[in-house]
Protein backbone atom coordinates (compact mmCIF):
# COMPACT_ATOMS: atom_id res chain seq x y z
CA UNK A 1 0.00 0.00 0.00
CA UNK A 2 1.31 3.38 -1.14
CA UNK A 3 2.33 5.49 2.17
CA UNK A 4 -0.27 7.00 4.01
CA UNK A 5 1.60 10.70 4.11
CA UNK A 6 3.93 12.99 1.85
CA UNK A 7 7.67 12.51 2.79
CA UNK A 8 8.76 14.37 5.42
CA UNK A 9 10.72 16.39 3.34
CA UNK A 10 8.11 18.23 1.74
CA UNK A 11 5.66 18.67 4.90
CA UNK A 12 8.49 20.26 6.23
CA UNK A 13 8.73 22.30 2.65
CA UNK A 14 5.42 23.16 3.40
CA UNK A 15 5.46 24.40 6.62
CA UNK A 16 8.20 26.45 6.30
CA UNK A 17 7.06 28.36 3.76
CA UNK A 18 3.31 28.77 5.00
CA UNK A 19 5.24 30.43 8.18
CA UNK A 20 7.42 32.57 6.22
CA UNK A 21 3.71 34.12 4.62
CA UNK A 22 1.87 34.21 7.47
CA UNK A 23 4.41 35.78 9.77
CA UNK A 24 6.37 38.51 6.99
CA UNK A 25 4.87 42.01 8.47
CA UNK A 26 2.91 40.45 11.09
CA UNK A 27 4.62 40.43 13.89
CA UNK A 28 2.38 42.19 16.40
CA UNK A 29 -0.87 40.53 14.64
CA UNK A 30 -2.49 37.09 16.01
CA UNK A 31 -2.43 34.42 13.75
CA UNK A 32 -5.44 31.77 13.21
CA UNK A 33 -5.32 30.19 9.83
CA UNK A 34 -5.87 27.37 7.87
CA UNK A 35 -4.44 26.22 4.69
CA UNK A 36 -7.29 23.51 3.55
CA UNK A 37 -8.87 24.33 0.17
CA UNK A 38 -8.04 21.92 -2.04
CA UNK A 39 -9.40 21.38 -6.03
CA UNK A 40 -8.63 18.15 -7.17
CA UNK A 41 -8.93 14.93 -9.04
CA UNK A 42 -8.25 11.50 -8.30
CA UNK A 43 -8.67 8.26 -9.75
CA UNK A 44 -8.40 5.13 -7.44
CA UNK A 45 -9.45 1.69 -6.91
CA UNK A 46 -12.20 0.49 -4.65
CA UNK A 47 -9.85 0.56 -0.98
CA UNK A 48 -7.31 2.40 -2.24
CA UNK A 49 -6.41 5.37 0.47
CA UNK A 50 -5.42 9.38 -0.31
CA UNK A 51 -4.63 11.80 2.34
CA UNK A 52 -5.59 15.28 2.68
CA UNK A 53 -3.44 17.32 4.91
CA UNK A 54 -5.09 20.54 6.59
CA UNK A 55 -2.55 23.15 7.87
CA UNK A 56 -3.22 24.88 10.99
CA UNK A 57 -1.49 27.82 12.08
CA UNK A 58 -1.71 29.73 15.10
CA UNK A 59 0.27 32.17 17.22
CA UNK A 60 -1.07 30.53 20.35
CA UNK A 61 -0.38 26.73 20.84
CA UNK A 62 -3.18 24.97 23.00
CA UNK A 63 -3.70 22.83 19.61
CA UNK A 64 -5.98 19.76 20.65
CA UNK A 65 -9.78 18.92 20.76
CA UNK A 66 -11.73 16.14 19.01
CA UNK A 67 -11.03 16.13 15.44
CA UNK A 68 -13.79 15.12 13.06
CA UNK A 69 -15.00 14.95 8.96
CA UNK A 70 -18.54 15.96 8.40
CA UNK A 71 -20.28 16.04 4.70
CA UNK A 72 -18.31 13.22 2.96
CA UNK A 73 -19.91 11.49 -0.08
CA UNK A 74 -21.37 7.81 0.29
CA UNK A 75 -18.17 6.62 -2.07
CA UNK A 76 -15.82 8.32 0.87
CA UNK A 77 -14.97 7.33 4.32
CA UNK A 78 -12.23 8.52 6.75
CA UNK A 79 -9.61 5.71 8.08
CA UNK A 80 -8.07 7.89 10.78
CA UNK A 81 -6.92 11.71 11.09
CA UNK A 82 -3.17 12.09 12.38
CA UNK A 83 -2.22 15.24 14.18
CA UNK A 84 1.71 16.48 14.40
CA UNK A 85 2.45 19.86 15.80
CA UNK A 86 5.88 21.96 14.82
CA UNK A 87 7.42 24.13 16.97
CA UNK A 88 8.97 26.63 15.11
CA UNK A 89 11.45 29.85 16.21
CA UNK A 90 8.57 32.17 15.17
CA UNK A 91 5.40 33.11 17.27
CA UNK A 92 3.53 31.17 15.01
CA UNK A 93 2.72 26.67 15.77
CA UNK A 94 1.59 24.85 12.87
CA UNK A 95 -0.39 21.72 13.40
CA UNK A 96 -0.75 19.61 10.08
CA UNK A 97 -3.86 17.45 10.47
CA UNK A 98 -3.92 14.43 7.83
CA UNK A 99 -6.98 12.79 7.06
CA UNK A 100 -6.68 9.51 5.36
CA UNK A 101 -9.83 8.56 3.55
CA UNK A 102 -10.57 5.43 1.89
CA UNK A 103 -11.92 4.71 -1.93
CA UNK A 104 -14.68 2.55 -0.61
CA UNK A 105 -17.50 2.46 -3.77
CA UNK A 106 -17.22 2.29 -7.35
CA UNK A 107 -18.01 4.93 -9.63
CA UNK A 108 -17.73 8.75 -9.69
CA UNK A 109 -18.38 11.10 -6.91
CA UNK A 110 -17.26 14.65 -5.86
CA UNK A 111 -16.38 15.53 -2.03
CA UNK A 112 -17.87 19.36 -2.41
CA UNK A 113 -19.41 20.47 1.13
CA UNK A 114 -17.19 18.12 3.39
CA UNK A 115 -15.01 20.18 6.30
CA UNK A 116 -12.96 19.15 8.91
CA UNK A 117 -14.47 20.01 12.71
CA UNK A 118 -12.62 20.57 15.63
CA UNK A 119 -14.63 20.68 18.89
CA UNK A 120 -12.42 22.25 22.03
CA UNK A 121 -15.04 22.14 25.16
CA UNK A 122 -17.51 25.30 23.54
CA UNK A 123 -15.32 26.44 20.90
CA UNK A 124 -15.97 24.86 17.32
CA UNK A 125 -13.58 25.04 14.42
CA UNK A 126 -14.21 23.99 10.40
CA UNK A 127 -12.10 23.88 7.48
CA UNK A 128 -13.54 23.40 3.89
CA UNK A 129 -11.73 20.62 2.47
CA UNK A 130 -12.54 22.31 -0.86
CA UNK A 131 -13.67 20.43 -4.15
CA UNK A 132 -12.13 17.31 -5.26
CA UNK A 133 -13.87 14.85 -8.00
CA UNK A 134 -13.47 11.04 -7.65
CA UNK A 135 -13.61 8.53 -10.37
CA UNK A 136 -13.42 4.91 -8.44
CA UNK A 137 -12.91 1.31 -10.38
CA UNK A 138 -13.54 -1.61 -9.27
CA UNK A 139 -9.76 -3.84 -8.97
CA UNK A 140 -8.46 -5.24 -11.91
CA UNK A 141 -5.54 -6.67 -13.09
CA UNK A 142 -2.64 -4.09 -13.25
CA UNK A 143 -0.96 -4.64 -16.80
CA UNK A 144 1.42 -1.60 -16.25
CA UNK A 145 3.31 -0.73 -13.03
CA UNK A 146 4.22 2.39 -12.02
CA UNK A 147 7.33 2.16 -10.31
CA UNK A 148 8.86 5.85 -9.43
CA UNK A 149 6.79 9.52 -9.54
CA UNK A 150 7.21 12.95 -8.43
CA UNK A 151 4.91 13.11 -5.38
CA UNK A 152 4.87 17.15 -5.30
CA UNK A 153 5.53 20.96 -5.91
CA UNK A 154 5.87 23.31 -3.54
CA UNK A 155 6.67 27.07 -4.25
CA UNK A 156 5.78 30.43 -3.29
CA UNK A 157 4.91 31.70 -6.76
CA UNK A 158 2.20 30.06 -9.31
CA UNK A 159 3.63 27.44 -11.45
CA UNK A 160 2.64 25.49 -13.27
CA UNK A 161 3.79 21.30 -12.60
CA UNK A 162 4.50 18.41 -14.91
CA UNK A 163 3.62 15.37 -13.78
CA UNK A 164 6.41 12.52 -13.75
CA UNK A 165 5.82 8.71 -13.69
CA UNK A 166 8.30 5.78 -14.65
CA UNK A 167 5.60 3.53 -15.92
CA UNK A 168 6.88 -0.43 -16.71
CA UNK A 169 5.40 -2.56 -19.29
CA UNK A 170 6.20 -6.22 -18.53
CA UNK A 171 4.29 -7.39 -21.25
CA UNK A 172 5.65 -9.23 -24.91
CA UNK A 173 3.21 -6.79 -26.72
CA UNK A 174 3.59 -2.98 -27.19
CA UNK A 175 1.21 -0.78 -24.94
CA UNK A 176 -0.06 3.13 -26.65
CA UNK A 177 -0.98 5.49 -24.04
CA UNK A 178 -4.10 6.93 -25.37
CA UNK A 179 -4.58 9.43 -22.86
CA UNK A 180 -3.67 10.60 -19.51
CA UNK A 181 -6.84 12.71 -18.11
CA UNK A 182 -8.16 14.58 -15.06
CA UNK A 183 -10.99 17.17 -14.42
CA UNK A 184 -9.92 20.32 -12.36
CA UNK A 185 -11.23 23.45 -12.82
CA UNK A 186 -8.45 25.55 -14.45
CA UNK A 187 -5.82 23.31 -15.41
CA UNK A 188 -5.97 20.77 -17.93
CA UNK A 189 -3.47 18.34 -19.91
CA UNK A 190 -1.72 20.19 -23.00
CA UNK A 191 0.10 17.34 -23.77
CA UNK A 192 2.09 14.11 -22.67
CA UNK A 193 4.95 11.67 -23.87
CA UNK A 194 5.72 9.03 -25.03
CA UNK A 195 2.98 7.73 -26.67
CA UNK A 196 4.15 4.14 -26.63
CA UNK A 197 5.85 1.91 -24.18
CA UNK A 198 8.09 -1.03 -25.97
CA UNK A 199 7.17 -4.78 -24.62
CA UNK A 200 9.72 -5.28 -21.63
CA UNK A 201 10.65 -1.77 -21.16
CA UNK A 202 10.12 1.42 -18.82
CA UNK A 203 9.70 4.51 -19.78
CA UNK A 204 9.57 8.14 -18.54
CA UNK A 205 5.74 9.34 -19.06
CA UNK A 206 5.89 13.34 -18.82
CA UNK A 207 2.76 14.76 -18.41
CA UNK A 208 2.49 19.01 -19.67
CA UNK A 209 -0.53 20.95 -17.98
CA UNK A 210 -1.73 24.22 -18.80
CA UNK A 211 -3.57 26.26 -16.67
CA UNK A 212 -6.69 28.76 -17.43
CA UNK A 213 -7.30 30.90 -14.47
CA UNK A 214 -5.28 31.89 -11.50
CA UNK A 215 -4.19 29.28 -9.74
CA UNK A 216 -5.56 27.67 -6.71
CA UNK A 217 -3.47 27.10 -3.32
CA UNK A 218 -3.47 23.60 -3.01
CA UNK A 219 -4.00 20.50 -5.49
CA UNK A 220 -4.24 16.79 -5.75
CA UNK A 221 -4.15 15.05 -8.76
CA UNK A 222 -4.28 11.46 -9.71
CA UNK A 223 -4.72 11.19 -13.27
CA UNK A 224 -5.83 8.23 -14.99
CA UNK A 225 -4.01 6.73 -17.45
CA UNK A 226 -6.10 5.35 -21.15
CA UNK A 227 -4.13 2.82 -22.56
CA UNK A 228 -4.23 -0.10 -25.61
CA UNK A 229 -2.12 -3.30 -25.92
CA UNK A 230 -0.90 -4.31 -28.86
CA UNK A 231 -3.38 -4.02 -31.67
CA UNK A 232 -6.40 -5.14 -29.45
CA UNK A 233 -9.08 -2.47 -29.55
CA UNK A 234 -10.30 -2.60 -26.36
CA UNK A 235 -9.58 0.21 -23.91
CA UNK A 236 -7.69 0.09 -20.49
CA UNK A 237 -7.92 2.04 -17.20
CA UNK A 238 -5.34 2.54 -14.60
CA UNK A 239 -5.43 5.41 -12.17
CA UNK A 240 -1.53 6.65 -11.31
CA UNK A 241 -0.07 7.70 -8.25
CA UNK A 242 -0.63 11.13 -6.40
CA UNK A 243 0.62 14.22 -6.99
CA UNK A 244 0.04 17.04 -4.36
CA UNK A 245 0.75 21.05 -5.28
CA UNK A 246 0.55 23.83 -3.11
CA UNK A 247 0.92 27.19 -4.11
CA UNK A 248 1.56 29.45 -1.26
CA UNK A 249 2.47 33.16 -1.99
CA UNK A 250 4.84 35.49 -0.40
CA UNK A 251 2.24 38.03 0.59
Amino acid sequence: MKSKYISLIVVIVILTTAIFYYTKNQESQEVDVFISNYEGYVAGYVNDTIVLTVYWLRSYDNFGGVYGVRNLPDCLEVEGIDTSSIDTNSKVRVESISILLRLKKAGKCTLKNAYLEIRQGNFTRKASLGEIEFTILNPSERNLKVIASIEASIGSEPAVPKLMYTILNPLNESVEIVNVTFRVPGLKVLDFEPKEIPPGKTANLTVIIENTSELNELYIIKPLLIYKIGRREEIEEMPLEVFHYAQLPRG
